[in-house]
């Protein structure tokens, strides 16, 4: 009996902690906010986008179609991420391809985090609130992926929608 006692006010307590956590969660933004933050986010990722596939078409690597969709971050508190990217066959080697690209990316102002050739070629670039992933294409072998992703932004439920969206970059 004294086990089941024990049990239930155990079950019970962790019942009510996590009501009261669950009402603690949430993003301190409000849909006004969150809507302002998510279309902020979106531009300025759009912008570097496009601004990688020019420094790429300078070194003979057109990237296209450009697209860009939102992933989620975090459930709890809620937040979602932009990202938008393009792939191109290179001309050369896929490793010469992505080193003049990410030498291309530095000179304009991009600095490299993280790079190297094993076990594929790859590039990891950041400016600013900005992230800048170069490497062989899983989706589309034989091709150059070239991404951007901006921060993680707080949501609202109100931001949910924007899930189901993919955007085609011009």
């Amino acid at each position: 009996m004294r086990g089941r006692a024990r049990a239930a006010a155990l079950a019970a307590s962790l019942v009510v902690g996590g009501v009261l956590m669950g009402g603690c969660s949430g993003s301190d933004a409000s849909p006004e906010e969150a809507a302002a933050d998510t279309e902020s986010s979106r531009a300025s990722v759009e912008d570097a986008v496009r601004s990688v596939a020019g420094v790429a078409a300078g070194v003979d690597l057109e990237l296209g179609p450009l697209r860009g969709e939102w992933s989620v971050c975090t459930a709890e508190p809620p937040s979602l991420q932009y990202g938008a990217g393009g792939s191109g066959r290179p001309d050369g080697s896929m490793a010469d391809q992505i080193a003049a690209l990410t030498d291309a990316l530095e000179a304009d102002g991009w600095t490299v985090e993280n790079a190297g050739t094993e076990p594929r070629a790859y590039a990891v670039l950041v400016r600013d609130d900005l992230r800048a992933t170069l490497g062989e294409s899983r989706r589309h072998p034989g091709q150059v992926d070239a991404g951007v992703a901006g921060p993680c932004v707080d949501t609202t439920p109100e931001q949910d929608d924007l899930l189901t969206e993919t955007y085609d970059i011009e």
